[in-house]
């Protein structure tokens, strides 16, 4: 330690090149550590996550024959499941209908909630700090709420026996609070009603009648908990005969059922359609671990390119530690010794930099001591290449052979190492500059509806009286009821037939419920017939409103033949075309416009869109605060301005700062390592130099001399990266629907800044050498 203390001292700018280089790939490794420690955190908290499985539906669509596998289940499966008591412990279902608004006093808030019963509570971990876990959803109409849900409605108050009134779907009494739950799930609703309802709720149609119906794929989540003996094998052939039953026929197509280990839910698979909860998929995880790697290999690369190119200063080292007799194996603890050195030194750098760069990364005991393990490891391997080489042979032998080890073919090691390490930063440099052209170009893109000077507000309780209240402030131009904003996402999709329901013959669409508001706040254009009857409630549907691609795919030749025509929506309920409007991206200009309708009933009304005057926007929004609170005073009032809800959810801003770095770590190691061996050959050819400037050489032809091998490596990392870069470029880009043009202009300028960096970084230190006086390095001769 002492020796490699004092050799790292001795050559500080060798020792803060490695250091620097290093410490920058730990830091972005530590962060990626954290975030996929994160990520591979879901659900480890249940009591039985080994015998506990999802099922899946895996589908093949019979008119086409494509293939998607959905994570949701008809209804009815569960109760097919729970009779199968030789292998099935026990089965729960989570039905996710329990969307709307919950009022309890002046407080009427949006709650997004599941239908599940007691066995909820035996298949996964949540506890109950108020309530108890086996009867709290033992009686129909029974709600348990998460600790913030019941927080906003109840404050600190005790919420037990209390009713809420969730409008449409009736009175629940709160039975239960969920406790803070100890890890991170896929599940995660405000609240938790009893499925025993779902009979009556059918009944009152409050619902749609899905108990029994095996026809619809995209209702409930089912869970089954295994016996001890019982295997996934037994499961997926379980699975395998309740898919045969003849009962089973889905619109969409073939469908057979499949086991997915509650383990494998997050990180999860691109693959899984209709997912519900947070978390990740295994390609975003893996290319985030990718990108840590290869930082670190480009880190650890230079590391050994400089340590190799001092072989010829340290082969004397090398030469009288053998004669004095030290074997081959202290000779390469002693390299790796000072390998790891470095690599602790970088460590203590890259905490520095996270907590400088990473404010709220919580650098916990058990993360510094795995980084710590890690560091070693990373130091060892580092520093085992070098140290085999500079140990394995006499003094002679090394300096005629490390510096032309053969890699690639007629390239050497240090060549080979340089061309990686720039190769790697163009590439990075490519793809940072075709994601930020492909998301600034969508940024100017109109989306086909208006959302400039649009105030978003949740539906309040007294809905009518509030909007014709504020419909007489000067600012207020027109309102409109919707059930989701435009431009975030759709309310959900159904299946729409041209004529009598057939199986197989429904074309799935989008759809929105609106009123007649919503075509004049959000311009959109109508192509045919009109708009829905204005200042009339629907409390059954009756027409429906439809774009230009439903025209299409519904037959009709034109718009204009679409009007008047009926259609049945949900196989249950037949309405009326009544107007065509021009196709808009609805849900963004990154995705294809799919076929949407606007559908027509009042009580599926969660937002009103209001649009006001740009100039007197403040005032408006101090004016309709004024009418919220004179009508129900006990509820906060919230509110978004479309235009800067679609921009946060746009925003690229985080990304671009993570490319960012990742590029500025790239190239710094590469100008490190370009650095390094400049300086290591400047020092090696001094008296070359000086030789050929007393015999008169310019001190241009003394740069070029020193500078041509060096370009031509960064030439070479160009010919590379640019093919390379630009065919990743293109499949990252055929991944929107709206795609910048990306062509030879964006290679050449990102060639053409690293080639400046690499410019900057030689002919810097050449000139030096160049200007030098001969007679301070001829002194000896």
């Amino acid at each position: 330690f002492k020796i490699a203390w004092r050799n790292l001292w001795k050559h500080k700018m060798f020792s803060f090149i490695n250091i620097f280089g290093l410490a920058l790939s730990l830091s972005v490794c530590m962060i990626v550590m954290v975030q996929v420690k994160d990520e591979m955190s879901y659900d480890l908290f249940h009591p039985h996550v080994h015998r506990t499985y999802r099922v899946l539906s895996d589908i093949v669509e019979t008119k086409n024959s494509n293939k998607y596998v959905l994570a949701s289940t008809p209804l009815p499966l569960m109760n097919e499941l729970s009779q199968q008591n030789n292998i099935v412990e026990t089965a729960v279902q989570l039905y996710p209908a329990l969307k709307g608004k919950g009022a309890y006093g002046e407080k009427d808030l949006f709650i997004n909630g599941t239908f599940t019963d007691s066995s909820f509570f035996t298949v996964f971990g949540f506890k109950l700090s108020l309530g108890h876990e086996q009867s709290a959803l033992a009686i129909t109409n029974a709600i348990v709420l998460s600790n913030e849900t019941a927080l906003k409605f109840f404050g600190t108050a005790n919420p037990i026996g209390k009713t809420l009134d969730l409008h449409k779907m009736g009175l629940f009494q709160v039975t239960g609070v969920l406790e803070k739950p100890p890890g991170k799930s896929h599940i995660e609703f405000d609240a938790y009603a009893s499925s025993l309802s779902i009979a009556q709720l059918e009944k009152a149609k409050a619902l749609p009648v899905r108990e029994k119906n095996w026809n619809t794929m995209n209702d409930a989540y089912t869970y089954v908990l295994l016996k001890n003996n019982a295997t996934s094998k037994n499961l997926n052939s379980l699975l395998a005969q309740v898919s045969a039953k003849s009962a089973l026929k889905s619109d969409a197509g073939k469908v057979k059922f499949i086991a997915q280990p509650l383990s494998k839910i997050t990180p999860g698979s691109d693959g899984i359609y209709n997912e519900i909860g947070g978390g990740t998929v295994w390609a975003k995880l893996l290319t985030i671990v990718g990108v840590g790697f290869i930082l670190l290999l480009a880190a650890c690369f230079n590391y050994t390119n400089l340590t190799i190119a001092r072989a010829l200063t340290r082969a004397k080292e090398v030469g009288i530690r053998k004669v004095s007799g030290a074997t081959r194996g202290q000779i390469f603890a002693q390299y790796i010794i000072e390998s790891v050195l470095i690599a602790l030194l970088s460590l203590g750098f890259a905490c520095l930099l996270v907590m400088q760069f990473k404010p709220n990364t919580h650098l916990s005991g058990q993360l510094l001591t795995e980084a710590l393990l890690f560091t070693i490891l990373t130091g060892a391997l580092a520093g085992t290449f070098p140290a085999w080489i500079l140990s394995a042979f006499k003094p002679v032998h090394v300096l005629k052979t490390v510096l032309t080890q053969k890699l690639f073919g007629n390239l050497s090691l240090r060549k080979g190492l340089m061309i990686f390490q720039f190769s790697l930063s163009l590439l990075v440099l490519i793809f940072l500059s075709a994601y930020y052209r492909q998301f600034s170009y969508m940024e100017t893109l109109d989306p086909g509806f208006y959302s400039t000077n649009v105030l978003t507000i949740p539906v309040p309780a007294k809905a009518k009286i509030f909007s014709h209240e504020i419909s007489r402030i000067a600012g207020v131009e027109r309102i409109a009821g919707t059930s989701e904003t435009f431009g975030m996402r759709g309310s959900g999709s159904t299946q729409v037939f041209l004529n009598k329901p057939v199986e197989g013959q429904g074309i799935l669409n989008n759809f929105y419920f609106g009123d007649a508001g919503l075509i004049p706040v959000h311009k959109l254009k109508l192509l045919a017939g009109s708009n829905f009857p204005a200042n009339e409630e629907y409390v059954q549907e009756k027409y429906v409103i439809i774009n230009e691609k439903a025209v299409h795919l519904l037959s009709f030749k034109a718009p204009v033949n679409a009007i008047g025509k009926s259609v049945w929506v949900n196989d249950s309920t037949m309405v009326e075309i009544i107007g065509v409007i021009k196709d808009f991206n609805d849900v963004g200009v990154a995705r294809q416009i799919a076929p949407l309708i606007l559908r027509n009933k009042t009580g599926e009304f969660n937002y009103l869109n209001i649009s006001v005057r740009g100039a007197d926007r403040e005032q408006v929004v101090k004016q309709i605060l004024s009418v919220w609170h004179s009508l129900q005073p006990e509820v906060p009032f919230t509110y978004q301005w479309l235009d800067k809800k679609i921009a946060d959810r746009e925003d690229q801003s985080d990304m671009y700062s993570a490319l960012g770095f990742i590029a500025f770590i790239t190239i710094t190691i590469a100008s490190l390592g370009l650095l390094g061996l400049v300086i290591y050959t400047v020092e090696t050819r001094q008296k070359e130099i000086s030789i050929r400037k007393v015999v008169g050489a310019e001190t241009i032809q003394l740069m070029l001399l020193l500078s041509r091998g060096f370009l031509k490596l960064i030439i070479i990392s160009g010919l590379i990266a640019m093919p390379v870069g630009y065919i990743l470029s293109f499949i990252f880009i055929q991944n929107f629907a709206n795609q910048v043009p990306f062509g030879l202009g964006t290679l050449l300028v990102s060639f053409l800044f690293l080639l400046t960096i690499g410019l900057g970084t030689i002919l810097s230190n050449t000139y030096k050498a160049s200007v030098a006086n001969p007679v301070k390095n001829l002194r000896t001769e």
